[in-house]
């Protein structure tokens, strides 16, 4: 790989990296070097380097998995109005998942019985131990835990319009982590929604989940 001779801007190395993933130099699934290894090849800033993998990331061809590193899963970027597509059906299902799960998590602060309980942390702990991992096995194990919470509220037909839509739930969360990988931070407020609903405090389980979801939504304006 060529180094540049000039700091580019972002675009220029996301770029420079799509033409080295076009000529085979990775394979799909396959883990690329570290940023400082790329920054020292193209000799840019670390900083540079994390940009263009966002940017690439965003356009569906990396996919970074936390505390591991960086992956190719395309050699085709997604065009930008492709893009654009996914994030705004992306946007909608979020704003579904607040009106449902707000107001669930609130319910099953008031209804949740042992069973519940324990099944809501089982959940957030299979969550959690795939943080960082594959987004559709993160995705899938989220959907399930935020389902536990639903059930939790005992409400037949809101569990039965979640069950409706949680395929439609899983892929959209997929999308999501593979634009937004999940950090820290996202588990903290997963942990804090599950206090709150265990200890039936039904006003801040309604208002956390709200805000968690919104959180989602608002980082989606970054890409």
């Amino acid at each position: 790989m060529d180094a540049l001779t000039r700091v580019p801007l972002s675009q220029q190395v996301a770029q420079a990296l799509l033409d080295e993933i076009a000529t085979g130099r990775w394979e799909v699934g396959e883990q690329l070097p570290g940023e400082m290894d790329l920054a020292g090849r193209l000799g840019v800033g670390r900083s540079t380097i994390r940009e263009a993998i966002r940017q690439l990331a965003a356009r569906g061809v990396l996919t970074t998995k936390q505390g591991v590193g960086v992956f190719l899963t395309s050699a085709t970027p997604v065009e930008p109005w492709d893009r654009l597509a996914q994030v705004g059906a992306i946007a909608e299902v979020l704003q579904v998942r607040v009106a449902i799960e707000s107001r669930a998590a609130a319910l099953a602060a008031t209804n949740h019985d042992d069973s519940d309980a324990g099944a809501i942390r089982r959940a957030l702990a299979d969550r959690n131990r795939i943080l960082g991992g594959d987004p559709a096995e993160l995705a899938a194990a989220d959907i399930s835990f935020h389902r536990r919470v639903v059930a939790g509220a005992h409400n037949s037909l809101l569990i039965a319009l979640f069950d409706s839509l949680q395929q439609r739930l899983v892929e959209a969360m997929t999308d999501f982590l593979a634009l937004v990988p999940a950090t820290p931070e996202d588990a903290d407020e997963h942990a804090e929604v599950v206090e709150a609903v265990l200890s039936h405090d039904a006003e801040r389980a309604e208002d956390l989940t709200r805000r968690h979801l919104l959180g989602l939504a608002r980082s989606l304006t970054d890409i």
